[in-house]
């Protein structure tokens, strides 16, 4: 008899597994069901327990099946690990001998080699060539591995020396290796970004979802202090869709890290494209300050400052760059100071030539000709 002999009981419930019907897992169907791999399948549902635990008509279905097909994969259990017990006193006794013996062998060999390394740096010192310019050679001993440990920190060990322990000392030592690893380890990760994104065949809807993700993976990294990713994840948001928000917050980021150029270009192109953008303003302010272009830094805080009167940041920038051009000021008035140079008055000399002295004698202008030079001199002197 096989399954399909017996009358379709789909319709009254299936178990999960392999979606046999419930109704054969009982004692008649499995002892006039002849198809090996259904019973195979039905001693496998059994065994999860999923519809319950019937010891007894597993073991029947075992047995069933080992008489249709004795090496059913079906019937194969696993066998628990060996112990102690599982075996005769002989048996045990010439395992226990053989691991015994390779043990010991084992110890040999670490003798042995560890033997031959302490022979081996004399004789590599008879081989090494001599010092170049000398007679010398090069003096091989256990120093050079001693000084290759690490040296051992010196712990306190009594409660006098524990007073004179500073801790925060300490604390700061382990804070500056970790910050140089993590500098290493975040340019080393940023030198595998690209600072740009092909856009090829995405629509419009794709390229604003990818630019807000890029944007917010800058955020994440200015939030925590990496100014530098920051950048690079903005410079992705921006090659994929140019934005607003992208530049403003790119510039913010290259404030943080002093570099006014790249700051100043990323205001302008906010300006351009949002003119009178407050925030581009007050960053572009902040660019002017560092730059010592104090006139222009005072005009985009005061664009600021007629729009929102109460912006605090604003008039703390605005009183800054006041008071750097105040001091300013008498510098530039004192370069600006010159000197005034005395009138002189230059004497001719009596012409050689007697006919020359005649002619001025007879024109009026006398044997002396007075010249006046009058100039003011302005020149820049430093202090």
């Amino acid at each position: 008899m096989t399954t399909n002999d017996y009358p379709s009981l789909w319709g009254f419930g299936t178990t999960k597994t392999f979606k046999i019907p419930v109704e054969h897992l009982d004692f008649k169907y499995i002892e006039k069901c002849s198809d090996v791999k259904h019973l195979e399948k039905i001693l496998c549902v059994l065994r999860s327990g999923e519809e319950g635990y019937y010891p007894e008509l597993t073991e029947f279905c075992e047995n069933r099946l080992k008489g249709l097909a004795p090496e059913s994969r079906a019937l194969r259990k696993d066998k628990p690990a060996a112990t102690a017990a599982s075996f005769t006193t002989e048996e045990w006794e010439k395992i226990d001998g053989d691991i015994k013996s390779w043990v010991s062998e084992i110890k040999k060999d670490e003798n042995k080699m560890h033997f031959h390394e302490t022979e081996a740096s004399p004789a590599m010192q008879d081989h090494l060539p001599p010092v170049r310019g000398s007679n010398s050679r090069v003096h091989v001993s256990k120093e050079k591995y001693s000084n290759s440990r690490q040296p051992k920190k010196k712990i306190p060990r009594d409660y006098a020396e524990w007073d004179k322990f500073d801790v925060e000392k300490e604390c700061s030592k382990i804070d500056e290796d970790y910050k140089e690893k993590t500098i290493v380890n975040n340019k080393s990760h940023l030198s595998k970004i690209e600072t740009r994104i092909d856009t090829a065949g995405l629509t419009e809807k794709e390229k604003t979802f990818l630019a807000t993700h890029e944007k917010e993976k800058g955020n994440e990294a200015f939030n925590s202090g990496d100014y530098e990713e920051a950048v690079m994840y903005y410079t992705r948001s921006i090659s994929v869709l140019p934005t607003v928000a992208a530049y403003n917050n790119r510039a913010q980021a290259e404030l943080k890290l002093q570099n006014w150029n790249s700051a100043f270009r990323d205001c302008e192109k906010v300006l351009e494209l949002e003119p009178g953008n407050l925030k581009a303003l007050l960053r572009r302010a902040t660019t002017y300050k560092h730059q010592n272009k104090l006139q222009e830094a005072i005009e985009d805080l005061n664009k600021v400052l007629n729009v929102e009167p109460d912006n605090e940041l604003a008039k703390k920038t605005l009183s800054e760059v006041e008071r750097d051009l105040k001091n300013s000021e008498p510098a530039s008035r004192a370069q600006t100071k010159g000197k005034r140079m005395v009138i002189q008055e230059i004497e001719n000399s009596e012409d050689e030539c007697g006919k020359d002295s005649g002619r001025a004698q007879e024109d009026g202008s006398g044997d002396k000709s007075k010249t006046f030079f009058l100039f003011w001199l302005r020149k820049n002197i430093p202090f």
